[in-house]
């Protein structure tokens, strides 16, 4: 099982927007920015920035602008006494606007795409469900639920005041950063305490099993919402469908086919079957992080 996330917006979220920022001297927090990101990292949340960046397409900044940028948000909140455990920003736009041919393309990881989100995921071991997508657009929050994460669309950003906040993409609505925060917590502390409440299971136990097979099947569920679903990414859906199924098929051989069996001989048969099966889940759930990976790429 991964750690959770709070996935945060960048611009009129955690930092002001004079209209594409372009030095690190711009750089201003948002008031209650610092407070927010420390309440949730005490909670035990990793704090991750998912931010478009088409100024660099639009030859208005770049690359290594954007990370001093980047940089300096690090030391404005270090300074608070707060922190962002990563950046993923998407510099790519397509159409004419894009002046910078390389940068001139469509791309999964172009919110309201997940591909920022499904990428964190892989490579930092974010679990999906148990996430948050934080953002004042509603660009934000469809990322967000594609990538199965409940969502907030903050009230203070320009593009909530015009956009309508029943988008079916919108779970919760909040007027400043106190109140997203307020709900994450709200709505996190209940299962914290369920869980709490349960022994740890070891890694033998067929019930925590299925419970990581459940949540597979309900993030490939949450993934399939996503109104430009990839190819690779379809792929690697139906191969994590095997990949469960040949994990159930070796777990029930375990369990069930030793019962009814009576010599040694036939029981070491039947546990390297089990072990055969068990490797071929593996090679099966290797080949959907591979689909997945490829999905969320630059283009």
């Amino acid at each position: 099982m991964g750690k959770p996330a709070v996935f945060w917006d960048r611009d009129d979220t955690l930092i002001a927007d004079p209209g594409y920022l372009n030095h690190p001297d711009q750089v201003r927090l948002i008031p209650g920015a610092a407070e927010a990101l420390r309440r949730t990292t005490a909670a035990g949340f990793e704090n991750v920035v998912i931010t478009n960046q088409s100024g660099v397409a639009r030859g208005l900044i770049d690359e290594p602008t954007l990370k001093s940028i980047h940089e300096r948000v690090h030391t404005l909140l270090a300074e608070a006494g707060a922190r962002l455990d990563a950046i993923y920003y998407c510099p790519f736009l397509p159409g004419d606007e894009a002046v910078v041919p390389e940068y001139r393309q469509d791309s999964d990881l172009r919110k309201p795409k997940p591909g920022m989100l499904l990428k964190a995921s892989l490579e930092r071991k974010i679990e999906l469900v148990a996430s948050w997508m934080i953002g004042d657009s509603l660009r934000d929050t469809q990322a967000g639920r594609s990538a199965g994460c409940r969502t907030i669309l903050l009230r203070n950003g320009k593009a909530a005041a015009s956009e309508q906040p029943k988008d079916t993409s919108v779970d919760f609505t909040a007027n400043t950063l106190s109140e997203a925060v307020d709900i994450v917590l709200k709505h996190t502390r209940k299962a914290e305490k369920t869980a709490a409440s349960v022994e740890p299971a070891t890694p033998a136990d067929p019930a925590a099993i299925l419970q990581e097979i459940l949540t597979f099947l309900k993030m490939a569920d949450r993934r399939a919402q996503s109104e430009d679903f990839a190819l690779p990414r379809l792929a690697g859906a139906v191969i994590q469908i095997m990949a469960i199924g040949a994990m159930l098929w070796a777990i029930f051989g375990w369990l069930i086919e030793p019962g009814g069996i009576k010599t040694q001989m036939d029981q070491l048969l039947a546990l390297q079957t089990g072990t055969t099966r068990l490797l071929f889940a593996v090679i099966l759930q290797l080949m959907a992080l591979t689909c997945f990976t490829a999905s969320s790429r630059k283009r």
